[in-house]
């Protein structure tokens, strides 16, 4: 059973919640907005399989890395549109060429960021540009598990805390499945985002005297978010909204 004696033992990654047989672990809120694991004691078997899976608890083995590459997109409509070099979507879409699949971060229609997959050219454009919140990861381990266990290949993009936890969830390596990650200076809460849009989105309203202030749906004033926006230049980035 998942026991947190402290919170710096959990990465929120939600690998126990996924692997969980008896569907007794759910990621709850705290008081700041970040999610940790609760486990339904009544349901639980005690099987240890949430334990075996957090990168906590059962961290893997640290190695050095084998090569070091630079590297950036030539298409500048990309480049303007991510948060470095466009990367992401040059390995994005080899794998969608290649018939596999692409996971990565996306706004829902709150503007929550969620992880989700797609399988389109199309669909990349919402997973490319950092979003600087912790996503939820929704059943996204299980789906990469399935589509490998398909013989897609997938390429997964996330925190080095949801990498980690991807590879612990899946308990073996995979030839069919990239990885991708960033270096990663942790995650705020999002709880705090959404009370900045909220309260962000209430000023303009009572700015423009419009009323109601939807964030979402058909009249929304929030059309789109860009935390790395390059209008200022790439020496001075500038969060629009």
């Amino acid at each position: 059973m998942i026991k947190l004696e402290k919170k710096s033992d959990c990465c929120g990654c939600a690998a126990c919640v996924q692997r969980c047989p008896k569907q007794c672990i759910s990621m709850q809120e705290d008081e700041e907005g970040f999610l940790y694991p609760a486990v339904d004691k009544e349901s639980c078997i005690d099987c240890g399989l949430c334990e075996k899976v957090c990168p906590i608890l059962s961290p893997s083995s640290p190695h050095l890395p084998h090569y070091i590459y630079a590297a950036k997109s030539k298409d500048e409509h990309i480049r303007k549109h991510s948060s470095s070099g466009g990367v992401f979507t040059l390995l994005a879409e080899q794998t969608i060429n290649a018939g596999g699949v692409v996971f990565g971060a996306r706004f829902d229609e709150k503007w929550d960021v969620v992880h989700d997959y797609s399988e389109t050219l199309e669909g990349l454009s919402a997973f490319r540009g950092s979003k600087y919140v912790q996503s939820s990861i929704g059943q996204s381990y299980k789906q990469v598990e399935s589509f490998l266990r398909g013989g897609r290949l997938v390429l997964f993009s996330g925190t080095p805390c949801q990498i980690a936890g991807l590879k612990r969830f899946l308990r073996k390596d995979y030839e069919n499945l990239t990885t991708v990650d960033f270096i990663c200076h942790g995650v705020p809460s999002p709880k705090v985002w959404r009370m900045y849009l909220k309260e962000t989105v209430a000023r303009q309203c009572e700015k423009n005297t419009v009323s109601p202030h939807p964030i979402s749906g058909k009249n929304a004033l929030v059309e789109g978010i860009l935390f790395r926006d390059k209008c200022l230049g790439w020496k001075k980035y500038s969060f629009a909204l």
